[in-house]
Protein backbone atom coordinates (compact mmCIF):
# COMPACT_ATOMS: atom_id res chain seq x y z
CA UNK A 1 0.00 0.00 0.00
CA UNK A 2 2.99 2.65 1.07
CA UNK A 3 4.67 1.71 -2.62
CA UNK A 4 1.00 2.39 -4.12
CA UNK A 5 0.90 5.43 -1.99
CA UNK A 6 4.61 6.96 -3.22
CA UNK A 7 3.91 6.47 -6.34
CA UNK A 8 0.36 8.26 -6.79
CA UNK A 9 2.60 11.20 -4.91
CA UNK A 10 5.03 10.99 -7.41
CA UNK A 11 2.52 10.98 -10.57
CA UNK A 12 0.23 13.11 -9.27
CA UNK A 13 0.77 15.68 -7.24
CA UNK A 14 4.15 16.71 -8.81
CA UNK A 15 1.91 18.10 -11.82
CA UNK A 16 -0.28 19.15 -9.22
CA UNK A 17 2.08 21.57 -7.96
CA UNK A 18 3.49 22.53 -11.60
CA UNK A 19 0.02 23.40 -12.50
CA UNK A 20 0.19 26.31 -9.32
CA UNK A 21 3.47 27.11 -10.34
CA UNK A 22 2.74 28.28 -14.13
CA UNK A 23 2.57 31.38 -12.90
CA UNK A 24 5.29 33.35 -10.49
CA UNK A 25 4.28 33.69 -7.20
CA UNK A 26 5.13 35.92 -3.97
CA UNK A 27 6.15 34.08 -0.96
CA UNK A 28 7.28 35.67 2.78
CA UNK A 29 8.70 33.66 5.12
CA UNK A 30 9.95 35.34 9.01
CA UNK A 31 10.47 38.41 6.95
CA UNK A 32 12.07 37.37 3.80
CA UNK A 33 10.12 38.51 0.42
CA UNK A 34 11.14 36.06 -1.97
CA UNK A 35 9.41 35.32 -5.82
CA UNK A 36 8.93 31.78 -6.80
CA UNK A 37 9.87 31.76 -10.43
CA UNK A 38 7.79 29.50 -12.94
CA UNK A 39 9.09 25.93 -12.63
CA UNK A 40 11.17 26.31 -9.06
CA UNK A 41 10.26 24.63 -6.37
CA UNK A 42 7.74 26.89 -4.00
CA UNK A 43 8.68 26.28 -0.42
CA UNK A 44 5.71 27.25 0.82
CA UNK A 45 3.49 24.28 -0.31
CA UNK A 46 5.61 21.92 1.59
CA UNK A 47 7.15 21.74 4.89
CA UNK A 48 10.62 20.36 4.48
CA UNK A 49 12.37 24.26 3.88
CA UNK A 50 10.74 25.57 6.88
CA UNK A 51 11.77 22.53 8.62
CA UNK A 52 15.60 22.82 7.31
CA UNK A 53 15.27 26.99 8.62
CA UNK A 54 14.06 26.69 11.55
CA UNK A 55 16.57 23.88 12.68
CA UNK A 56 19.63 25.71 11.22
CA UNK A 57 18.58 28.77 13.14
CA UNK A 58 19.01 27.04 16.35
CA UNK A 59 22.54 26.15 15.48
CA UNK A 60 25.54 28.42 16.02
CA UNK A 61 26.15 29.42 12.06
CA UNK A 62 27.66 32.79 12.98
CA UNK A 63 31.06 33.21 10.84
CA UNK A 64 30.23 29.70 9.84
CA UNK A 65 30.77 28.36 6.14
CA UNK A 66 27.35 26.71 4.57
CA UNK A 67 26.72 24.89 1.62
CA UNK A 68 23.01 24.95 0.15
CA UNK A 69 23.28 22.14 -2.32
CA UNK A 70 19.76 22.37 -4.43
CA UNK A 71 19.00 26.23 -3.36
CA UNK A 72 15.54 26.87 -5.41
CA UNK A 73 14.46 29.97 -4.67
CA UNK A 74 17.34 31.06 -1.87
CA UNK A 75 14.93 30.87 0.88
CA UNK A 76 16.83 29.06 3.80
CA UNK A 77 20.68 30.71 2.07
CA UNK A 78 19.04 34.38 2.33
CA UNK A 79 17.65 33.36 5.88
CA UNK A 80 21.07 31.87 7.07
CA UNK A 81 23.11 34.90 5.33
CA UNK A 82 21.06 37.23 7.50
CA UNK A 83 22.33 35.52 10.54
CA UNK A 84 25.78 35.87 9.27
CA UNK A 85 26.70 32.35 8.23
CA UNK A 86 28.78 32.74 4.86
CA UNK A 87 26.36 31.09 2.31
CA UNK A 88 27.26 29.13 -1.00
CA UNK A 89 23.95 28.26 -2.70
CA UNK A 90 23.81 25.86 -5.81
CA UNK A 91 21.50 24.63 -8.18
CA UNK A 92 21.86 22.38 -11.22
CA UNK A 93 18.97 24.24 -12.50
CA UNK A 94 19.61 27.59 -14.48
CA UNK A 95 16.11 29.14 -13.90
CA UNK A 96 16.81 28.06 -9.88
CA UNK A 97 19.58 30.37 -10.40
CA UNK A 98 17.93 33.43 -12.21
CA UNK A 99 15.67 32.49 -9.45
CA UNK A 100 18.03 32.99 -6.17
CA UNK A 101 20.34 35.56 -7.36
CA UNK A 102 16.95 37.83 -7.92
CA UNK A 103 16.15 37.05 -4.48
CA UNK A 104 19.33 37.53 -2.84
CA UNK A 105 19.68 41.11 -4.55
CA UNK A 106 16.12 42.17 -3.39
CA UNK A 107 16.71 41.11 0.12
CA UNK A 108 20.08 42.46 0.21
CA UNK A 109 21.66 39.59 0.86
CA UNK A 110 25.19 38.34 0.10
CA UNK A 111 25.49 34.88 -0.83
CA UNK A 112 27.97 32.97 -3.50
CA UNK A 113 25.55 31.72 -5.69
CA UNK A 114 27.02 29.11 -8.41
CA UNK A 115 25.24 26.80 -11.11
CA UNK A 116 26.46 23.42 -10.10
CA UNK A 117 25.30 19.89 -10.55
CA UNK A 118 26.11 18.99 -6.64
CA UNK A 119 30.02 19.77 -5.99
CA UNK A 120 30.83 19.24 -9.90
CA UNK A 121 31.63 23.40 -10.13
CA UNK A 122 32.26 24.17 -6.43
CA UNK A 123 35.98 24.80 -5.34
CA UNK A 124 37.76 22.14 -3.30
CA UNK A 125 36.91 23.11 0.28
CA UNK A 126 35.65 21.80 3.50
CA UNK A 127 32.23 23.38 4.74
CA UNK A 128 31.08 24.33 8.41
CA UNK A 129 27.37 23.13 7.45
CA UNK A 130 26.35 21.12 4.19
CA UNK A 131 22.22 21.78 4.02
CA UNK A 132 20.37 19.20 1.61
CA UNK A 133 17.22 19.15 0.59
CA UNK A 134 17.07 16.31 -2.09
CA UNK A 135 15.11 15.02 -5.14
CA UNK A 136 13.89 11.59 -3.65
CA UNK A 137 11.14 10.44 -6.36
CA UNK A 138 13.01 7.44 -8.06
CA UNK A 139 12.10 8.69 -11.64
CA UNK A 140 14.48 10.57 -14.43
CA UNK A 141 13.54 14.01 -14.54
CA UNK A 142 11.87 15.09 -18.04
CA UNK A 143 12.67 18.52 -17.76
CA UNK A 144 14.58 21.17 -15.13
CA UNK A 145 11.30 21.48 -13.09
CA UNK A 146 11.41 17.88 -12.57
CA UNK A 147 15.10 18.04 -10.88
CA UNK A 148 13.61 19.41 -7.80
CA UNK A 149 11.41 16.06 -7.48
CA UNK A 150 13.18 13.03 -9.14
CA UNK A 151 16.68 11.76 -8.57
CA UNK A 152 16.75 8.94 -11.15
CA UNK A 153 15.36 5.48 -11.77
CA UNK A 154 18.55 4.17 -10.01
CA UNK A 155 18.64 6.93 -7.45
CA UNK A 156 21.86 8.80 -9.41
CA UNK A 157 21.88 11.74 -7.54
CA UNK A 158 22.23 9.96 -3.95
CA UNK A 159 24.92 7.92 -5.85
CA UNK A 160 27.00 10.91 -7.21
CA UNK A 161 26.22 12.81 -3.94
CA UNK A 162 27.80 10.11 -1.27
CA UNK A 163 30.78 9.59 -3.50
CA UNK A 164 31.72 12.98 -3.65
CA UNK A 165 30.38 14.35 -0.12
CA UNK A 166 33.60 13.48 2.01
CA UNK A 167 36.02 15.76 0.22
CA UNK A 168 33.68 18.47 1.08
CA UNK A 169 33.47 18.19 4.83
CA UNK A 170 36.31 17.74 8.09
CA UNK A 171 35.63 16.28 10.90
CA UNK A 172 33.61 19.18 12.59
CA UNK A 173 31.22 19.75 9.77
CA UNK A 174 27.73 19.03 9.99
CA UNK A 175 25.94 17.45 6.98
CA UNK A 176 21.90 17.96 7.77
CA UNK A 177 19.29 16.28 5.18
CA UNK A 178 15.54 16.28 5.23
CA UNK A 179 14.09 12.89 4.01
CA UNK A 180 10.41 12.30 4.22
CA UNK A 181 8.32 9.07 4.98
CA UNK A 182 6.71 8.73 1.08
CA UNK A 183 10.48 8.37 -0.34
CA UNK A 184 12.59 4.96 -0.52
CA UNK A 185 14.26 5.41 2.78
CA UNK A 186 16.24 2.16 3.22
CA UNK A 187 17.33 2.40 -0.63
CA UNK A 188 18.96 5.97 0.04
CA UNK A 189 20.66 4.62 3.12
CA UNK A 190 21.94 1.48 1.81
CA UNK A 191 23.61 4.13 -0.94
CA UNK A 192 25.29 6.50 2.15
CA UNK A 193 26.10 3.09 3.84
CA UNK A 194 28.35 1.75 0.97
CA UNK A 195 30.01 5.21 0.99
CA UNK A 196 31.14 4.94 4.20
CA UNK A 197 28.15 7.48 5.44
CA UNK A 198 25.49 6.81 8.15
CA UNK A 199 22.38 8.40 8.79
CA UNK A 200 21.64 9.62 12.33
CA UNK A 201 17.60 10.75 12.89
CA UNK A 202 17.73 14.74 14.67
CA UNK A 203 14.03 15.38 14.49
CA UNK A 204 10.68 14.24 13.00
CA UNK A 205 7.45 15.97 12.47
CA UNK A 206 4.17 14.46 10.86
CA UNK A 207 2.73 16.57 7.84
CA UNK A 208 0.43 16.17 4.80
CA UNK A 209 0.45 13.57 2.19
CA UNK A 210 3.91 11.48 3.24
CA UNK A 211 3.04 11.69 6.99
CA UNK A 212 6.44 12.52 8.49
CA UNK A 213 9.18 14.46 7.75
CA UNK A 214 12.98 13.68 9.15
CA UNK A 215 15.62 15.52 9.77
CA UNK A 216 19.11 13.35 9.29
CA UNK A 217 22.31 14.24 10.30
CA UNK A 218 24.87 11.94 7.64
CA UNK A 219 28.08 11.47 9.34
CA UNK A 220 31.57 9.62 8.43
CA UNK A 221 30.67 5.69 9.23
CA UNK A 222 32.57 5.32 12.94
CA UNK A 223 32.29 9.62 13.66
CA UNK A 224 31.84 11.06 16.65
CA UNK A 225 30.82 14.46 15.84
CA UNK A 226 28.02 16.21 17.67
CA UNK A 227 25.38 18.79 16.82
CA UNK A 228 26.80 22.18 17.96
CA UNK A 229 24.55 24.24 19.64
Amino acid sequence: MRKIFKRLISLFLVPIVRWYLRKERQYSYLGVNIKVFIGVFHPGLFYSTKFLINFILKQNIKNKSLLELGCGTGLLSIICARNAALVTATDLSQRCIENVTFNAKQNQASITIIQSDLFDSIDKQTFDWIIINPPYYARNPKDEAELAWHCGHEFEYFQKLFSTLRSYTNANSQVIMVLTLGCELDKIFAIAKSNQFDFELVQEKYVLFDGKDFLYRISPINSSVSIQH
